[in-house]
């Protein structure tokens, strides 16, 4: 069964051209190396929206975004990325980094109870069925994102990244800098082209 938001709430998604449809959703406190999705119909989603909660296994983890390509890694350094982070007391810091082998969406959770990363991350990915100009303009992500550290220390960010490279991908993967993740909650939304 999917659920569907948006204007054509409640409809099938066969006689629709605009609606949110979630394709997934996932909650779980056993050990995963990594949230892979593959094989997804880039030609029925124009974009795809994944909101969610990870902790780190370790302590100091960043959350890193993979695109995807019939089940490979997006791996070149072809990924710039940047965010302004806020923090208590009206202070804000950047990170931007460009030519990477992945996109960084949030820095150093922490691995406890209640620590660790909430984030809402808007992804558009280019398909073949885009002109070849039009085809640059996609690979991006744009999220909000919260991490707590293992101190307890809240910092609210947002993001946006781009993978400048003649690529079609079908499926993104989000991964921990180290160590794995013991729990999680999800749910990826596709909207209709």
């Amino acid at each position: 069964m999917s659920l569907f938001l948006g204007p054509n709430s409640g409809t099938n998604i066969s006689t629709h051209t605009a609606a949110w449809v979630k394709i997934a959703k996932n909650t779980g406190g056993s050990t995963i190396s990594n949230i892979v999705f593959d094989d997804l119909p880039t030609n029925t989603y124009r974009c795809l929206r994944f909101i969610g909660g990870l902790v780190p296994s370790v302590d100091s983890a960043h959350l890193h975004f993979y695109f995807r390509t019939d089940g490979s890694d997006e791996v070149d350094n072809k990924y710039s990325y940047g965010a302004r982070v806020n923090y208590e007391s009206a202070n804000s810091y950047t990170f931007a980094e460009q030519d990477e082998g992945r996109m960084k969406i949030a820095e150093n959770g922490g691995n406890q109870l209640g620590e660790g990363h909430r984030f809402d991350i808007l992804i558009q990915m280019a398909n073949s069925a885009d002109t070849a100009a039009s085809a640059n303009l996609g690979n991006i992500c744009m999220w909000a994102a919260q991490r707590i550290d293992q101190s307890r220390n809240w910092r609210g960010m947002h993001g946006t990244g781009w993978y400048d490279k003649s690529a079609n991908p079908n499926g993104f993967k989000m991964q921990a800098s180290s160590g794995q993740f013991t729990d999680y909650n999800f749910a990826l939304y596709g909207l209709l082209a």
